[in-house]
């Protein structure tokens, strides 16, 4: 069980990482990426609410469940389930912070639907009996996880400043074929101004 965890979670990371870094290298060049936007209010009460039942829960369950019931099914979940949490934020930190790279966008993708799969993954070997709150925050997890992937995939677009372009762009690039990469974005249409970001 511990040996299939391990196999399993590090290839995740190799592969989505190596997705982040062929990302990162086809767009090396073009401008650097601003960050997320600023957030509006109800988004903070939401990330509070993430890392309540995305951290904090999973970190009660392990301790309870993992280290003093000494469970060791239970220990696996979440244990790698949290070691992923955090490899997310190092690696969107990295990409964002380092790289300030427009991939960064692709990071919760990969990493929100694997935290799926890991969920789903814990609740087949755990005894929910014997390990309710395991149990309760594996669950609490998938309905967490499936609301923010929903939440992160329609802010997209915000995300990445779609809204700087004016609604009258016509994008000259798309009639003419130009590889996507460094060096090869679309001018503002010419007379147009762009809005401020």
């Amino acid at each position: 069980m511990l040996t299939t965890a391990i196999a399993m979670n590090l290839g995740f990371f190799l592969i989505a990482s190596l997705y982040v870094v062929i990302g990162a290298k086809r767009a090396a060049g073009t401008a650097a990426f601003p960050g997320p936007r600023p957030v509006p209010a109800w988004f903070k009460v939401w990330l509070v609410v993430i890392w309540a039942v995305g951290m904090i829960l999973p970190a009660a369950a392990l301790v309870i469940d993992g280290v003093i019931g000494g469970n060791q099914p239970a220990a696996i979940a979440i244990g790698f389930y949290i070691l992923m949490f955090v490899m997310q934020i190092a690696t969107e930190i990295f990409v964002w912070k380092r790289w300030r790279s427009p991939i960064w966008v692709i990071v919760p993708c990969l990493y929100l639907t694997w935290r799926m799969f890991q969920c789903y993954w814990g609740l087949t070997i755990i005894d929910a009996q014997a390990t309710p709150l395991t149990a309760f925050t594996l669950y609490a997890l998938m309905v967490l996880w499936v609301i923010n992937i929903g939440v992160h995939f329609t802010n997209i677009p915000m995300t990445l400043r779609w809204d700087y372009h004016p609604k009258s762009a016509t994008f000259p690039a798309l009639h003419r074929s130009i590889p996507v990469g460094a060096g090869h974005q679309d001018a503002l249409d010419p007379g147009q101004g762009a809005k401020e970001a």
